[in-house]
């Protein structure tokens, strides 16, 4: 089981909940997955068995792969979102830098946004692995037609 490199409580439910869900990709989220939500061409998505701490919402999503998607804030507010941003940052560096895991950071486009880069975590495959291990995103957007920012962590089945 994955332990958050800090001994906060809530930091160490948080990184339980998302080792919990990363665990299961492999499975393509077979065990966690719960109740079908919707289905058309484009999407389906589930109900999800497991709650990040933190999250305003959260689902599985089978669009061009499976994926788990969690929204930590939604606001016109960038100054929030940033702050959100660097939180949810900081404690998944925490959760999965001990289990190994790299982070790179690639360019976000959304107009704006340029400081809040794409947080990519990549675990180490094993020489064992027959499926990828999930890797994980954290992602800040932004929905000109609403206004709004909102702080998305990905977990993807591999």
């Amino acid at each position: 089981m994955w332990r958050c490199g800090s001994a906060q409580a809530q930091d160490s439910d948080f990184c339980d909940a998302v080792a919990t869900i990363a665990a299961d990709g492999p499975n393509q989220f077979r065990n966690i997955r719960g109740k079908k939500t919707a289905e058309n061409v484009s999407a389906t998505t589930w109900e999800t068995g497991v709650k990040v701490p933190g999250s305003i919402g959260a689902r599985f999503v089978a669009s061009l792969g499976l994926f788990y998607e969690c929204a930590f804030i939604q606001t016109k507010d960038k100054e929030a979102a940033g702050k959100t941003y660097h939180q949810y940052k900081q404690i998944l560096t925490n959760c999965l830098a001990p289990q190994g895991y790299t982070t790179t950071l690639q360019p976000n486009f959304f107009p704006g946004m340029a400081d809040y880069k794409k947080v990519v975590f990549m675990p180490k495959p094993s020489p064992t692995d027959t499926i990828p291990p999930s890797h994980i995103t954290l992602e800040a957007t932004y929905n000109k037609t609403v206004g709004q920012y909102t702080v998305v962590m990905y977990i993807f089945e591999h």
